[in-house]
């Protein structure tokens, strides 16, 4: 009989590449996961991987037992979702990870809502980038992701994974009031000497900013890169310099940075869970608190009204 959490150990080797990586994500050491992995090898009488360097390449046999593995953990996200579905109350527990801004604008509200309405249903919320967040829920570490992709990604393939669009939420243009006029109607070239506050260069928001200036036919003058987008805003607020930002990102009272009619791009919210817990009362019920909360925050169209907190 195969064993799942073998099989699961041979699913991150495929993505990771490194038995190294692979104990580093379970917090087990490296020649514990290359012991278990060696039975696993025993169990199927098959090589599974062979060593290239200080990376591994699966063989034909270890690619076939890894798409089993992936089966396998959609068949157990089904029987739990089917057993939770003959319960007459939604209840268990639920982990849902999300980006830095949708911990306030979703996972709070879901929170509140869920705790007064099925407090039987415990929810356990942790922040992550995107990448992490859909890594966790593959390997079953998370039940629900809060995603967000910048218009000019491609993002990580979603297979084996349902994604709902939850909403639209613009970049914006925050940048002290005497300059608005200007960036009106002049465009961004207003701003070619300006300094410029964004992320650190490897982030979305720093790339796209530099796309933005490319569009325009400039260079940003980076000043200051902080982490966050709820930091960038803060530093604008001084008025130091300019940033881009997600409109959720923007505090009520910093709305009035905002430059009006200057389109520079956006980025999509989306709720993800893996395809087998479709059947999860717990986790559709999830996924519809998460869209009620989306709706009240949008114009009817899918997009983030401006007013909204």
């Amino acid at each position: 009989m195969l064993n799942l959490r073998r099989l699961l150990l041979l699913r991150d080797l495929a993505e990771l590449g490194t038995v190294t990586a692979v104990a580093e994500r379970r917090s087990i050491t490296s020649s514990a996961v290359s012991a278990q992995l060696r039975v696993l090898e025993d169990e199927v009488g098959a090589v599974l991987f062979r060593r290239e360097g200080r990376n591994v390449r699966l063989t034909a046999s270890g690619e076939v037992l890894v798409e089993h593995a992936r089966a396998i953990m959609r068949d157990v996200d089904a029987a739990l979702g089917a057993v939770a579905a003959t319960q007459e109350r939604t209840a268990g527990r639920i982990a849902l990870s999300g980006f830095e801004t949708s911990i306030a604008s979703f996972a709070g509200p879901l929170l509140q809502r869920l705790g007064q309405d099925r407090p039987e249903l415990q929810i356990r919320v942790v922040q992550a980038d995107t990448p992490t967040s859909l890594r966790a829920l593959r390997h079953g570490d998370i039940d629900v992701a809060l995603i967000s992709r910048l218009d000019f990604h491609a993002g990580d393939p979603l297979s084996g994974l349902h994604a709902e669009e939850l909403l639209r939420d613009p970049l914006v243009l925050l940048a002290p009031r005497p300059l608005h006029r200007h960036l009106r109607t002049l465009g961004l070239r207003a701003a070619t000497e300006e300094p410029w506050i964004t992320g650190r260069p490897e982030t979305g928001l720093a790339e796209a900013l530099v796309r933005l200036g490319e569009q325009a036919g400039f260079t940003p003058q980076v000043t200051h890169r902080v982490i966050g987008a709820p930091n960038m805003c803060q530093l604008a607020a001084t008025g130091i310099g300019l940033t881009l930002v997600p409109l959720l990102s923007v505090p009520a009272a910093l709305r009035g940075l905002i430059v009006d009619g200057v389109d520079v791009g956006g980025r999509s919210i989306s709720a993800v869970h893996r395809e087998g817990a479709a059947g999860n009362p717990a986790i559709a019920l999830v996924m519809r608190t998460l869209r009620e909360v989306a709706e009240e925050r949008t114009d009817g169209t899918g997009d983030l009204l401006h007013a909204a907190s």
